[in-house]
């Protein structure tokens, strides 16, 4: 008999709704206040009445069996008799909230009630829902009493709403188990160092521990992590993989290599998530019924199009995806989220796990220790941690507030944050590090967010200033990081302007995170300094390391130090001597060259001098689409030679792969040092007063990982063979010369 788990308030979710469509309101400090809420009811109840009361029911049928559970969050004696209670708490006011606004509500304490009429062979019970008001903590009740006929009448309509679902997901999961014990290596034989990677990865997902593997360029990381990842799937002690990437690019090899294994007869499915402006079919993304036809009816025709697509296609790209959303005529995003829940293997973005601001919400607690986590080319997410943790409060927005909202409270509460940031600043200084802010300032912006919620909720979206909106964001995502502050992080005020909660150390957050999954993998060619980037991911000492050899070997780069000054102070002077050495070089080893420099300003400085050259130069542009990326790598070909200017640390410098004769040789101009701001400055203090190197955390390690990812496009096969250039005269010091693989040092 096929059988299946799902707790009743998925149950309840999926046969009357899904959740909200438009979640933009919800906060992970919402999410935690729920759970403060539910504490302070329970603790109202009286001794003799239950709490959190684990439930479970087999509900038997033709197909298959489901095991429904999950604990009720009261069961209370009355007057009236036994009382089911479900607590839920809303941002809603008490004459908005209707009885049966939310269907789902009662769906889930529906289901609680009978499996525990079922329990203790009751005739009926009373169910109530309490509503909590999260502003003014106001309690709303509602009771109802049913017969356990009248409760296993409305389960049957869940069961039977959630059962085509159900049956598909039973269908996938068990060719999925048939099938990975057959899988093998979907390549002939194993790169050198790949086995070891991939035993390393397959050893990290059984014991459900954590690794940071350095793998170099050429070697197969991808592969080499998702074959163990879905071969460590057979025993069943987790469910499904997240491949966190940073890039589209990698987000396509992740897909080529699923591909690979469905072919070699793994049952698998794979969904890859597109940002919602990129996917969504409106020219302007307002994710309400009144404005989109594809939201409008979304609950009516969303659990079709998953039977559909999850029936006929198993790689779930953007494409694909679009396909169906088009058939079935609903949110194309919304689809792929949904779609998360069934998919063995989900692709996407760092931010959907890490950033708070759109992380998943179906990434539940109960979600992620059933998962495995692969964070690739895991060197970029220390800064975007540092971003996603970092909030910022502007003075100025603000202080034009208070005359576009209606609200006056709203706009007086904005006015006193606007003077509450200015006052902040000592007398003629432009920036300044901050020990704390004034307990009233956070309590002004706890208020603010509130009232502001409370009648933005009401306006439709031509009515909703966008100003406002990015403001409110703005405060509750300040507000969240609140919540996460600790000694990794400072506050900054710039310019009697802006007020910054900046996070100098993001460990403590990303660990919080990885360690809410079943197993965690972070790799990259690139992670060097190993400590560095170890504990600025949050690595303890129990964790798994490996650091791999390059499979190729010194023979195929003919490396070159030229020792000239790229410093700002000597760019102009060494101008023309930088231009002619990467002339030198594009003369003696003819072919295709990509030059990476520091910045653009530099790029166009040397390329003035370059254009005496008469070849043929193509220049990265700022802010290139999808498309003009694609065309400008195009231009490389075996037969061509064209000359590629690029910036370090840009889209070119990761993620690119020019085989053969693609790519003769490559140039990096500069150490990449980033340039000094109060924040590095910090980052170099902080990591100073811990007995590191200070400066070489803030500038040096982040400044020659971008050497390092620019250098790896040059061999990326055991065929290939280039020139890799080094300008500039610190790369012949020891800290430099030490951060660079054993292969590009010259022979």
């Amino acid at each position: 008999m096929k059988s299946m788990k799902i707790s009743v308030r998925e149950l309840a979710e999926y046969a009357y709704k899904r959740g909200s469509i438009d979640e933009k309101f919800r906060s992970s400090k919402a999410l935690s206040e729920g759970t403060a809420i539910h504490q302070a009811v329970q603790k109202e109840y009286k001794e003799t009445e239950e709490k959190e009361v684990y439930l479970d029911f087999l509900y038997e049928m033709e197909e298959m069996t489901l095991h429904i559970h999950g604990r009720c969050d009261g069961v209370l004696r009355s007057e009236e008799g036994l009382v089911i209670d479900e607590i839920k708490s809303t941002s809603l006011e008490a004459e908005e909230l209707e009885e049966d606004f939310f269907p789902e509500h009662w769906g889930q304490a529906y289901g609680y009630a009978y499996m525990y009429c079922e329990r203790e062979q009751l005739e009926g019970i009373n169910v109530q829902l309490t509503y909590v008001q999260k502003a003014s903590k106001k309690k709303i009740r509602y009771l109802r009493y049913l017969t356990v006929e009248q409760l296993a009448e409305e389960v049957r309509f869940m069961v039977e709403a959630y059962t085509p679902y159900a049956l598909t997901l039973v269908r996938m999961r068990a060719q999925k188990h048939e099938t990975l014990p057959k899988l093998g290596f979907p390549y002939p034989s194993y790169r050198e160092g790949q086995r070891t990677f991939a035993g390393s990865v397959y050893r990290t997902a059984r014991e459900g521990r954590t690794l940071f593997a350095q793998a170099p360029t050429g070697i197969g990381k991808t592969i080499s992590s998702l074959f163990p990842g879905v071969k460590a799937m057979e025993e069943g002690d987790f469910e499904q993989l997240y491949y966190a990437t940073a890039k589209t690019t990698t987000r396509e090899t992740a897909e080529e290599a699923i591909r690979l294994m469905q072919e070699e007869g793994a049952s698998l499915t794979a969904v890859t998530l597109t940002a919602k402006d990129k996917i969504c079919f409106q020219e302007e993304t307002i994710c309400q019924p009144e404005y989109c036809s594809f939201a409008d009816g979304y609950y009516d025709r969303i659990n079709d199009a998953l039977v559909d697509i999850l029936t006929n296609e198993s790689l779930l790209d953007r494409s694909t995806i679009e396909t169906y959303a088009r058939k079935h005529h609903i949110c194309p995003f919304e689809y792929s989220l949904d779609l998360t829940n069934a998919a063995d293997i989900v692709i996407g973005d760092y931010n959907y796990v890490y950033d708070p601001r759109v992380a998943l919400k179906r990434l539940s607690r109960d979600r992620t220790k059933k998962m495995g986590l692969l964070v690739d080319e895991a060197h970029n997410l220390v800064e975007r941690a540092r971003d996603m943790y970092s909030a910022s409060l502007s003075a100025s927005d603000f202080e034009t507030l208070p005359s576009l909202v209606e609200s006056e409270r709203a706009g007086s509460l904005a006015a006193s944050i606007a003077s509450d940031i200015t006052s902040l600043f000592p007398e003629n200084q432009k920036e300044v590090s901050i020990d704390e802010i004034p307990g009233v300032m956070e309590e002004r912006i706890e208020a603010f967010v509130e009232e502001t919620e409370s009648f933005l909720r009401d306006l439709l979206p031509e009515e909703q200033n966008e100003t406002v909106m990015n403001v409110y964001f703005g405060s509750q995502h300040f507000l969240n990081m609140l919540e996460q502050k600790d000694d990794n992080f400072v506050y900054i005020g710039k310019e009697k302007e802006e007020l910054k909660l900046y996070c100098l150390n993001p460990r403590t957050v990303v660990k919080r995170i990885t360690d809410a999954y079943r197993f965690s993998v972070y790799f990259s060619a690139t992670l060097s300094p190993f400590a560095y980037y170890k504990e600025m991911l949050g690595g303890t000492p129990e964790d798994y390391i490996l650091k791999l050899p390059s499979p190729f070997s010194r023979e195929q780069i003919d490396t070159i130090f030229t020792p000239l000054s790229t410093r700002f102070r000597d760019r102009e002077r060494t101008a023309r001597d930088v231009s002619d050495s990467l002339k030198k070089q594009t003369e003696t080893w003819p072919g295709n060259h990509l030059f990476f420099f520091p910045s653009y300003s530099y790029l166009e400085l040397i390329h003035s001098y370059a254009k005496e050259w008469g070849k043929e130069i193509v220049v990265q542009e700022r802010n290139m689409d999808e498309e003009r990326k694609s065309e400008f790598l195009a231009q490389f070909t075996e037969e061509s030679e064209i000359i590629g200017f690029a910036v370090l640390g840009g889209v070119f410098s990761e993620g690119v792969d020019l085989k053969g004769d693609r790519l003769r040789g490559v140039a990096v101009v500069g150490v990449a040092l980033p340039p000094r701001d109060i924040e590095k400055e910090l980052i170099h203090r902080y990591f100073e007063n811990q007995d590191r190197n200070g400066y070489n955390y803030a500038y040096v390690y982040p400044g020659m990982n971008k050497v390092l990812q620019a250098g790896g496009r040059l061999i990326r096969s055991e065929e290939d063979h280039g020139v890799l250039q080094f300008i500039d005269d610190r790369f012949m010091t020891p800290v430099y010369r030490g951060l660079l693989p054993e292969e590009w040092k010259s022979k």
